[in-house]
């Protein structure tokens, strides 16, 4: 806690596409993101999983914060999915888990999917006074990129986190959106969460064991390795995989090709 007898902190206002990153979606103020365009990211798994479902045909994606809403959409949706996780695993009675993999054409395409997990919904959700709200991760960073890069409005990057605390493994695709969006003529704000996010992937990139391990040893990574979901961690450390932008619009409370 700070002195009480602090003066105020000197202000920099960046002027040119301001970039802010928060570490945890907790961290920002719903009011805060008003006008502003959102980047969340949920990278171990939602993010992902919800850009597989449309990106092999689903109709839409439907978050819902709880189990008992997810259920109650489903009246709203005929023939939809359940999909989602409560602790990292299927929620009995759902169709689908969190495993990106499982979303293909064949169990999706043509069907809403009603999504809730711990984390990822939520955050959306918490985004909902934002102008434009996309879902972003490693799997689709550079589509994410080129749709936000031109945008004159702001852009807030929002990692989900696990629970109530940040994980290193939304960190670093946010650190990768930073460097993208930055070379491309965005500003940062005083504060120092893009920073550590920019140094914590370029700081992936330059290990010995690379992008795919740092994300094993995310704590998110950690708990989808003890419940043999490895495979999982290492799609959603691969690059471009899922070339396309889920648009998020909270009136109609679905997620949809941008």
């Amino acid at each position: 806690m700070p002195a009480p007898d602090l003066p105020p902190p000197p202000q920099f206002t960046a002027t040119e596409r301001p970039l802010h990153v928060h570490l945890h979606v907790k961290l920002v103020a719903p009011e805060a993101l008003a006008g502003a365009v959102v980047v969340v990211i949920d990278a171990l798994r939602a993010s992902v999983t919800m850009t597989a479902a449309l990106a092999h045909g689903a109709s839409c994606v439907v978050p819902a914060l709880t189990v008992e809403q997810a259920l109650a959409e489903k009246s709203r949706y005929p023939g939809a999915v359940l999909g989602g996780e409560r602790g990292g695993v299927l929620i009995p009675g759902f169709d689908l888990d969190n495993s990106p993999g499982k979303y293909t054409a064949d169990r999706v395409k043509g069907k809403a999917v009603i999504f809730t997990t711990t984390n990822g919904t939520a955050a959306l959700l918490n985004s909902a006074k934002a102008a434009e709200i996309v879902v972003g991760s490693f799997a689709n960073l550079s589509a994410v990129c080129e749709a936000v890069r031109s945008d004159p409005r702001t852009v807030h990057v929002v990692c989900c986190g696990t629970r109530d605390e940040f994980s290193l493994d939304d960190v670093l695709p946010a650190g990768a959106f930073v460097e993208r969006l930055t070379a491309s003529g965005r500003q940062l704000d005083a504060e120092d969460s893009a920073r550590i996010a920019l140094m914590a992937w370029r700081g992936a990139l330059a290990a010995p064991v690379g992008l795919v391990e740092a994300m094993r040893q995310s704590r998110g990574g950690r708990n989808l390795e003890r419940q043999g979901l490895g495979a999982d961690v290492d799609f959603c450390a691969t690059l471009d995989t899922l070339p396309v932008v889920p648009r998020f619009d909270p009136h109609r409370g679905v997620v949809t090709l941008r």
